[in-house]
C-alpha cells in the first residue's frame, strides 16, 4: 500500500505522478483523425468491488481505505484514467477514512478537490476546454492548493490569450511570397520552402531560450515523423543579433543538421506577424498562408490540428 502523507512533498508527488501519466497518454495516442482518446471516459469505467472488499477483509481495513490505496497504486503505475474511478467510488461507500495532517488528505473536501483536478487535467489534454474551466472553478473552492500545484491558473491564462490571438489572426494570411534565408545561405520564399507538402510547421526558437534548446530532440523527432507524411518542418531562429552564427552553433551542437534551419528576417518579422510573444512556439500554416495552429510545441492542440491532414504526430 502506498503511504502518502499530506504535505507539500505529497502534493508534488501527486502532481508528478499525474503529469507523468498524461505524458505517457500523449505519447501513446495513435488514432489519426480523432480528437478524443480511445480510452473511455472515467465516468464509464466500472470497478469490480468484490476484490476490493476481499482486500479490505484480508488487510483489516475499510473498503474506503482500500479504494484510496488502489487509486494511488494506479497513479504510481502512470494510469490516471483508472485511478479516478477508485477515488470517486469512495463516495459510494461509508466514508470512514481518517483525515488530518498525518493522513493522505486533510479532509474529504480536499480529496474531492484532488479528484476534480485530475478530471480537469484530463479534460485539458483532451481539448475539452469548456469542461476544463468548469472543473477548475469547482476545484478551486475545494482545494485551491492543488489548483495551484497543477498550474491551472497559468493554463487558464493561456486559453484567454489564445482566444484573443485566434480572433486577431482569424482572417490573416501569412505572405507565402516572403523570402526566408537558411543558415546555408539559400534564400527562397515560404511557398518554395514548403514545396508540394500539405502544410508548413515552423518552430520559433532562440539561442538564449533554455526551454527551446531542451525541446530540440522533440523538434528533430517531429521533423522525422512528419516529413514522411507531407508536413514540412523547419526551425526558425529569432535571435536579434549575430543570428546566423548563433543559429549555426546550435545546429551543430544539438545535431540538428537534418532539420531545415531557417532565419526569421531581423529576428522578428515573421514571428511578429504571428503574435509570437513567447517561445518555444510552433505554428502550422497551410499552402494558402492560413494559420491552423499557434501554440506551445507540446500542447495537444498541435496533434489535433495535424490530424485534420490525416497526419499522426
Amino acid at each position: 500500500m502506498i503511504d502518502f502523507k499530506h504535505s507539500l512533498i505529497a502534493t508534488l508527488v501527486f502532481v508528478s505522478l499525474v503529469l507523468g501519466s498524461l505524458q505517457k497518454v500523449r505519447a501513446d495516442e495513435s488514432s489519426v483523425g480523432e480528437t478524443k482518446r480511445e480510452t473511455p471516459p472515467v465516468a464509464e469505467l466500472l470497478i469490480d468491488m468484490a476484490p476490493v472488499r476481499e482486500r479490505a477483509k484480508e488487510e483489516g481495513i475499510s473498503v474506503a481505505a482500500v479504494l484510496q490505496a488502489m487509486a494511488f497504486e494506479k497513479l504510481e503505475a502512470r494510469d490516471v484514467f483508472a485511478a479516478v474511478p477508485y477515488l470517486d467510488a469512495i463516495n459510494g461507500v461509508t466514508d470512514d477514512l481518517a483525515y488530518g495532517r498525518n493522513e493522505q488528505f486533510l479532509s474529504a473536501r480536499q480529496r474531492n478537490g484532488f479528484i476534480t483536478c485530475l478530471r480537469a487535467h484530463l479534460a485539458y489534454q483532451n481539448g475539452e476546454y469548456e469542461k476544463f474551466e468548469k472543473l477548475v472553478a469547482h476545484a478551486v473552492l475545494d482545494s485551491p492548493g492543488y489548483v495551484e500545484a497543477f498550474g491551472f491558473l497559468g493554463m487558464l491564462s493561456q486559453l484567454r490569450e489564445s482566444e484573443v490571438m485566434d480572433a486577431a489572426i482569424a482572417d490573416f494570411r501569412v505572405p507565402m511570397d516572403m523570402e526566408i534565408a537558411s543558415v546555408d545561405g539559400e534564400t527562397k520564399t515560404l511557398k518554395a520552402w514548403m514545396g508540394d507538402n500539405k502544410a508548413l510547421l515552423v518552430d520559433f526558437w532562440a539561442s538564449w531560450c533554455g526551454p527551446c534548446l531542451q525541446l530540440m530532440p522533440e523538434l528533430k523527432e517531429k521533423s522525422e515523423k512528419l516529413s514522411a507524411q507531407g508536413i514540412y518542418v523547419a526551425g526558425f531562429n529569432t535571435d536579434d543579433s549575430d543570428q546566423l552564427s548563433k543559429a549555426k552553433d546550435v545546429q551543430e551542437k544539438r545535431g540538428m543538421e537534418g532539420v531545415p534551419w531557417l532565419l526569421d528576417p531581423d529576428g522578428s518579422t515573421l514571428s511578429g506577424m504571428l503574435f509570437v510573444d513567447s517561445i518555444p512556439r510552433m505554428v502550422l500554416i497551410d499552402p494558402e498562408g492560413k494559420v491552423l495552429y499557434n501554440g506551445h510545441p507540446m500542447d495537444p492542440g498541435l496533434s489535433r490540428a495535424l490530424a485534420d491532414f490525416g497526419v499522426k504526430l
